[in-house]
């Protein structure tokens, strides 16, 4: 779900980018459904290259048009350029509706762009898969497009942008249908859902597992612009696979990340400046408009879970009955309050803010001191405008942000709770629900 997708109906057009030589239409690579690498040019030597940047663009969707217009706004700006002396290298891993303006890019494609010493913009395709794959789907795909950039482009320093639709840590469909889900006439086909690949009526979504299995070497950083993935659940699975997250605990609005300004600010300088991105994010919004925003070190995590794990057990009691629904007393007639800090819409309790969920279950002043430390040495940025969407019936204000979003299993469901402790490895870390 991305906030920013409420206006889609508004439709972009937009011309075909203009190569060295000519377009490249997609079209170079293995044949229909093959996996493999396009054949090497010549060997590399280790480390031929400095950064590399992926941007993976998953909008086979009704998002498709944002989608695009992000990339133009990419290429439309500053880019590395493709001579063996450019040693930054800017790789894209895109599907979007051929509608959109990218012509054959139905399936899954690989490509490397640059600007070339006339001024001109050349994509190179790497590999382009078959009409059976799905580049949010299992995962595959991700990790076949990794495994090739390594290869092809062998560097100091790797990093990756997913900007698409996103549900956080909840399952693959239960966003949209909860009620079919607790009914069960359907099923969680998956672990925890990020990415939206949607063909007529079937709709399919990478479950968060696979997004995480599917990094096979670690990157310095990870920036997810899609909706509600800002949890604490999220860069908790992603350590040991990029030591930076930046995400978001609302919705994402309608422009996205910065894309005017995102590639300089990941491999234009000496090095990636991850929180540059999510400065200038929060920057498109400010202080009046609808946006949360944190950087997090995944490698300073440890000590957040051990303090949490301490209040989960000490405050189990209070933590069962905690209520987080609207404050009934709220003066704005405008948008909902919550009782607890959330970060959801539409009657989607799943995302509340960690920081608050202890507070309001009366931790000790020492123990928030202790949290607060945690937190600190973990959330490099964090910003958050006063509210979202306000003036809206499913605004609400924006009164603390901790950086994480987190479930409150008070007002959760069984069906989600045995799901969380079975599947959520934040959960065996903390034991937030035994």
């Amino acid at each position: 779900m991305r906030a920013r997708r409420i206006i889609f109906f508004f439709v972009l057009a937009f011309g075909v980018a203009v190569s060295c030589t000519r377009d490249d239409d997609f079209s170079f690579g293995p044949g229909r459904g093959s996996t493999s690498p396009a054949a090497p040019r010549e060997p590399i030597p280790e480390e031929s290259f400095d950064k590399v940047f992926l941007m993976v663009s998953g909008g086979h969707n009704n998002i498709s048009h944002y989608i695009t217009a992000d990339q133009r706004d990419m290429e439309r700006n500053w880019l590395p350029g493709g001579t063996p002396e450019d040693k930054d290298v800017l790789v894209f891993l895109s599907r979007v509706n051929r509608t959109a303006g990218f012509a054959n890019t139905e399936v899954p494609v690989l490509y490397r762009m640059y600007r070339c010493a006339d001024g001109s913009v050349r994509r190179d395709t790497l590999h382009r898969w078959g009409e059976e794959d799905r580049l949010f789907k299992d995962g595959s795909v991700l990790h076949d497009a990794l495994a090739m950039i390594r290869r092809r482009f062998p560097a100091k320093s790797y990093g990756m942008v997913v900007s698409s639709h996103g549900t956080g840590w909840l399952p693959p469909r239960y966003y949209w249908n909860p009620y079919k889900f607790e009914k069960g006439t359907l099923s969680a086909p998956g672990k925890r859902s990020i990415g939206d690949d949607t063909d007529g009526d079937v709709t399919n979504e990478m479950p968060l597992m696979d997004f995480i299995a599917a990094i096979p070497y670690k990157l310095d950083y990870i920036l997810i612009d899609c909706c509600l993935c800002g949890g604490v659940e999220v860069a908790w699975g992603l350590r040991g696979k990029a030591d930076y997250v930046g995400f978001s605990q609302t919705e994402i609005l309608a422009d996205g990340f910065d894309y005017k300004k995102i590639v300089r600010r990941l491999i234009g300088g000496a090095v990636p400046d991850a929180e540059a991105v999510c400065r200038d994010y929060f920057a498109q919004y400010g202080e009046n408009g609808s946006a949360t925003i944190s950087l997090v070190d995944t490698r300073e995590m440890d000590d957040l879970a051990s303090v949490c794990a301490t209040l989960f057990e000490k405050y189990r009691a209070q933590l069962s009955v905690l209520d987080g629904g609207v404050d009934d007393d709220w003066e704005s007639t405008n948008y909902g309050n919550y009782k607890v800090q959330g970060y959801f819409r539409y009657d989607r309790h799943y995302f509340y803010d960690l920081e608050d969920i202890l507070l309001k279950v009366g931790i000790t002043e020492d123990e928030h001191a202790q949290l607060t430390a945690a937190l600190n040495r973990c959330v490099l940025y964090k910003a958050h405008s006063n509210s979202f969407m306000a003036g809206t019936w499913d605004g609400f204000p924006i009164r603390i942000h901790s950086g994480f979003s987190m479930y409150l299993p008070s007002m959760g469901t069984d069906l989600l709770n045995n799901y969380y402790v079975n599947n959520i490895a934040w959960n065996q870390a903390t034991h937030l629900i035994q």
